[in-house]
């Protein structure tokens, strides 16, 4: 089961203790005689400290280390400087690094090599187009680029553990939910935060964004508001619309349910399991009960305390865990899955992310110009069981089939219907 649970923005939930995390690093350039004063500030460390990367460089050596947390990386900047002094040439932090390339960027299609390459993304040209796509409307995606375009929007409500945030400080997360997405599809992501002031100004800036958009995907939103953009006709008629949850944690978060269950070879229709705080999980519920589980129980805790569940737990099969419980129960297992929490990439086979499903998804709503539906869900769900190996939640973030398997489900489950 997933362990992810409570944490701050510093300290995630999901990073395993004493254990080093690249997210935590520093990269120095140092004279290549420093390298045994930083074996000595890594033994003294407060906690776990290892050497990713030692190589050479015009000045000596460049190295990387990682730490397992931020009061350990703060500790080891400051020991590092005390003891190389001028030694220590440069410190760099790989994250901000990264952050700073934007993550992203735009490639040209057509070519501007000589003046006639240029006349054809002049005026005169771009009205002889339009002057068709205004007889022909249906004719958009056969003469512009939107079939490939996808605008990854959020209004920076629920971004990881922050409270809401500025729409421009969410920009480092839609931009690497974009390289994410970009990777597993082909498909060009655009990351776009909106200034939107509530759930109506963020539907009406999604339906004027719709018509240069295949689709438009909803991420780092909360889970009203994105219930909110997705009852409006006027943005459900405009493009197709996904969540990363609806559309991703709910789905993989389905797939590893059955596949605990027939692990202890206990039918969907037999068991009973538990949703602590289903709210959090957007169709999660519905999902569940589509999937065959008849005995399901959706656990309030803030309306009914923690005591009734610990109670209830012999008698349960699963207890899925949307909140992070600080004392689950002891009697059934607990499946964690905190939507702002996720499992690192590199041990997802073992807890849900929106990755597993969303951009399967996202492929077949773009390929068929339809809106997802719930038998389209429930067809990814059983593309993901099918391809988790024995014994596992989840097949691996990194299955060469994975996004195609979810996709050829999806898409005969949208043109069946």
């Amino acid at each position: 089961m997933s362990t992810s649970g409570g944490g701050g923005a510093d300290e995630p939930a999901n990073a395993a203790v004493g254990k080093a995390n690249p997210a935590y690093s520093v990269t120095v350039r140092v004279p290549g005689t420093a390298r045994a004063a930083i074996d000595a500030v890594i033994a003294a460390g407060p906690g776990e400290i290892t050497c990713y990367a030692d190589e050479p460089d015009p000045a000596g050596r460049r190295i990387t280390l990682d730490a397992d947390s931020g009061p350990t990386l703060t500790w080891l900047v400051q020991a590092l400087r005390r003891q190389l002094g001028t030694d220590l040439l440069q410190t760099e932090d790989p994250v901000f690094a990264v952050a700073s390339t934007g993550k992203l960027t735009q490639s040209l299609c057509a070519s501007v090599t000589t003046g006639h390459d240029l006349a054809l993304l002049d005026a005169d040209a771009d009205r002889r187009v339009i002057r068709h796509l205004a007889r022909h409307p249906t004719h958009t995606d056969l003469f512009t680029g939107r079939p490939r375009r996808v605008a990854l929007v959020t209004d920076a409500s629920a971004v990881l553990d922050f409270e809401p945030l500025t729409a421009e400080a969410a920009l480092p997360a839609v931009e690497s939910q974009a390289v994410h997405l970009h990777r597993a599809t082909g498909l060009d992501v655009i990351p776009m935060p909106i200034a939107a002031r509530d759930a109506g100004e963020l539907r009406l800036a999604i339906a004027m964004l719709a018509p240069g958009f295949a689709a438009t995907v909803l991420v780092h939103t909360r889970v009203s508001h994105v219930d909110a953009v997705r009852a409006a006709p006027t943005v459900a008629g405009t493009a197709a619309l996904l969540d990363t949850l609806n559309d991703g944690l709910a789905v993989a978060a389905t797939a590893a349910i059955i596949n605990h269950l027939r692990g202890r070879r206990v039918r969907p229709g037999a068991a009973r399991v538990a949703v602590v705080d289903p709210a959090r999980g957007g169709d999660l519920a519905g999902l569940l009960l589509a999937a065959g589980i008849r005995d399901l129980t959706l656990y309030d805790p803030l309306a009914c305390g923690i005591q009734p569940l610990h109670r209830m737990a012999a008698d349960l099969d699963l207890v899925v865990d949307l909140i992070g419980l600080a004392s689950p129960p002891a009697g059934a297992p607990v499946l964690r899955i905190r939507p702002q929490s996720p499992p690192p990439l590199a041990s997802a086979a073992f807890g849900p992310r929106p990755l597993h499903a969303l951009p399967g998804l996202l492929c077949a709503a773009v390929r068929a110009h339809r809106v997802i539906t719930a038998p389209a869900r429930l067809a990814a769900v059983r593309a993901l069981v099918e391809l988790t190996p024995v014994g596992g939640l989840l097949p691996p973030l990194d299955h060469p089939r994975l996004t195609a398997a979810v996709d050829q489900a999806a898409t005969r489950a949208l043109t069946e219907s």
